[in-house]
């Protein structure tokens, strides 16, 4: 039934749903919850066409309006030409009419609907009592006309035109584009949102950009978003859902952070993870050397809840299996956090501010550093013992506007030694780097981005060549040590002395070794004498950054190095990124939602005509009802048989050398040992196309 005293139909929306967007609103920001409650009944939501009134300027009902989708504009008429300027373009959850509200006057400006719309309407009776009985709903409507004035004033004072000819800010616009697409504001709680409508988006970007999938009806999926104009959160989604339609609607954070809890997805449960042992704070014991020795001596007094802190932090981080923790001075006190399977994750325990300087000055102590300079970053390396684990600490220092900050990377020799048969679940790529470790020369390169596992690898390598080859000869140049590989003389590079990758790589080839492990290849000179080294008979292992393996050749090719020498000195290049690792104990197989499955098909995940059951974790207590424990690498492998290198010689382009790689089975790509993993419930989809894109 369409009221002709109201301009538009009457539309169909829960009255939860109207309290949910009211109380998100800036017009009752300052009001109780059951105020809203109460009004919420009263409401009348209505469609409103495009090119409707919504609000007569001249006319006297007193009523708010408030916009709930769509785009509203409000401008000025001029009454002898007819002429409309555009004064002010409405965002979502932006309220109208409070000046005829508040003065109890005609209303001086016109609502038009620019585009189908959705409006919320307080009738005038509500409005009286609100302003008259709840000042929190007064002051917002006080705030807007005051901030309305103060605009005017200044335009006034630059001598600008006035407010009813100024053109409207272009990020209204922009914010109205995305309203035009029919953004609604939602309440979670009215959709089927599951964990498995939650599995078809990777957990990262839900925490990272505080979204959440709400259901899938046939080829769209709707998501929740906090902050759904955030443009980058948008893109990077359907980035990842390739072939599905994505709509996009709002949240209150309200509802997202209970979404989080009540579907075991929330980013704090999981930094309470512990891992397999304790680490009593007492029980660790430090390494000291003679010159932390002497600046302990010069350090001011330490007192024991420093020093307990210190050793708390390191335990806390080595029981959550953290890769780094991070130590940061703020206003209300020290912020701690630890990076757990790539997430950060914060302490629940609050540090003082006036601990601050006490804390770093023990760290630094502990790494042999100069703890009277707080000007520039510092770099240094704690030894320790917690039980029966070697554990070393790389120390990073910078200066900040608040202290500085300290992050630790922690490298444990557990995982720097794992077995290959760990790090490689595939059979067959593991017997490929297996025999590739036999080999006399070559060069076999691990790359992949910071935080990757690269280091890990290759001690897992050079482990096991030491362990099936005892008669080896070892040397290696890092910067740092990572950690003291028995067997092995290893260099650590000392910029202060000229000592250098490469001098210390010139040096290694006079000193008849078998074996050569370059830390990281940084420059030509390096690049070049690496290469070199591989060629007469040394076997190479070195590290690079480079995001697949033909961008590794490149990268050699952009470091001086000529086509002919990389072609032949090339043995094995790896290229892995780490994804969160299924909980075995959890882990069911079931059929993937079609816009799940198009999207694996998009990415070559899985083939379109295949009916697969795909892995998913429910959770359980072992896992902390994340469904995840731990981490695998994901992993791209090049073989260097005499075709590929024959095309690497010829100038190939990547896309020839790797269909010339593929036809000889000498490459294996990221989503073929995705696809491998996900078959062996190691790998979750979700994971998997994150990985891949």
């Amino acid at each position: 039934m369409v009221d002709a005293r109201l301009p538009g139909r009457r539309a169909a929306v829960d009255v939860g749903v109207v309290a949910e967007f009211l109380a998100a609103s800036a017009l009752f920001s300052g009001c109780d919850r059951s105020v809203v409650d109460r009004v919420a009944p009263h409401a009348i939501t209505l469609e409103v066409p495009k090119g409707s009134v919504v609000q007569r300027a001249g006319s006297s009902e007193a009523q708010i309006g408030l916009l709930y989708q769509g785009k509203v504009v409000l401008r000025q008429v001029n009454a002898a030409t007819g002429q409309a300027v555009v004064l002010e373009v409405l965002r979502l959850g932006d309220f109208f009419g409070e000046i005829g509200a508040m003065l109890q006057l005609a209303q001086p400006r016109e609502a038009y609907a620019d585009d189908d719309a959705i409006v919320v309407l307080l009738p005038k009776d509500v409005v009286q009592q609100l302003v008259t009985k709840v000042p929190g709903f007064a002051h917002a409507i006080a705030r807007r006309l005051a901030t309305k004035a103060v605009q005017q004033s200044v335009m006034a004072m630059r001598g600008g035109p006035p407010v009813a000819a100024a053109a409207p800010d272009p990020a209204l616009q922009a914010a109205s584009t995305q309203d035009k697409d029919g953004i609604q504001f939602v309440r979670v709680s009215v959709y089927p949102c599951d964990a498995k409508t939650v599995a078809m988006v990777p957990g990262k970007l839900i925490t990272q950009y505080r979204l959440l999938p709400l259901e899938t009806r046939g080829r769209v999926i709707t998501v929740g978003m906090v902050d759904p104009f955030n443009s980058g959160a948008v893109a990077e989604l359907k980035r990842v859902i390739t072939s599905a339609d994505v709509q996009i609607v709002a949240i209150s954070s309200d509802d997202w952070s209970e979404a989080l809890v009540r579907l075991k997805i929330d980013p704090t449960a999981r930094g309470i993870v512990r891992g397999p042992d304790q680490v009593p704070p007492e029980s660790i014991q430090y390494e000291l050397n003679s010159e932390a020795e002497r600046d302990a001596a010069k350090a001011p007094a330490m007192g024991d809840e420093v020093v307990n802190l210190a050793s708390r932090i390191i335990a806390a981080g080595i029981e959550r299996g953290a890769s780094d923790i991070h130590i940061e001075a703020e206003a209300t006190g020290l912020r701690v956090r630890f990076r757990v399977s790539g997430a950060m994750v914060d302490w629940d325990q609050f540090i003082a501010a006036s601990l601050a300087r006490g804390l770093a000055a023990r760290l630094k102590v502990l790494a042999g550093l100069d703890i009277t300079e707080r000007r520039l970053p510092q770099d240094g390396r704690i030894g320790l013992r917690a039980g029966r684990r070697d554990i070393d600490l790389r120390v990073s220092t910078l200066p900040a506007s608040r202290g500085e900050k300290i992050v630790m990377r922690i490298l444990d020799a557990a995982s720097m030694l794992r077995p290959l048969d760990t790090v490689f679940v595939d059979a067959r790529l593991l017997q490929i780097v297996r025999a590739t470790l036999n080999r006399p020369h070559g060069a076999i390169v691990v790359a992949g981005p910071t935080g990757s596992g690269k280091s890990s690898t290759l001690y897992g390598a050079l482990n096991e060549r030491r362990k099936t080859r005892p008669d080896t000869t070892i040397v290696m140049v890092e910067d740092p040590v990572e950690y003291r590989l028995q067997g092995a003389t290893q260099v650590q590079v000392n910029h202060a002395v000229d000592l250098t990758f490469a001098r210390a790589l010139r040096a290694f080839l006079r000193q008849d070794p078998d074996v050569i492990m370059v830390g990281e290849i940084r420059d030509r000179e390096t690049a070049m004498m690496a290469l070199e080294a591989s060629m007469t008979g040394h076997l190479l292992f070195t590290s690079i950054h480079a995001n697949d393996a033909f961008g590794v050749l490149q990268r050699f090719e952009n470091l001086g190095c000529h086509r002919q020498m990389i072609a032949q000195a090339m043995a094995l290049i790896l290229v892995q990124r780490l994804a969160r690792k299924l909980c075995p104990r959890c882990t069911v197989a079931e059929q993937p939602p079609p816009v799940l499955h198009d999207s694996l098909v998009a990415r070559g995940l899985i083939e379109r005509s295949a009916s697969v059951s795909l892995p998913r974790g429910t959770g359980c207590p072992e896992c902390q009802h994340t469904g995840y424990q731990g981490r695998v690498a994901v992993i791209e492998a090049l073989q260097f048989p005499d075709p590929v290198r024959d095309q690497i010689m010829a100038g190939g382009t990547p896309h020839e050398i790797e269909r010339v790689a593929l036809e000889h089975q000498a490459y294996t790509p990221f989503r073929r040992y995705a696809s491998y993993l996900m078959s062996r419930n190691v790998l979750s989809p979700t994971e998997a196309l994150l990985t891949v894109s």
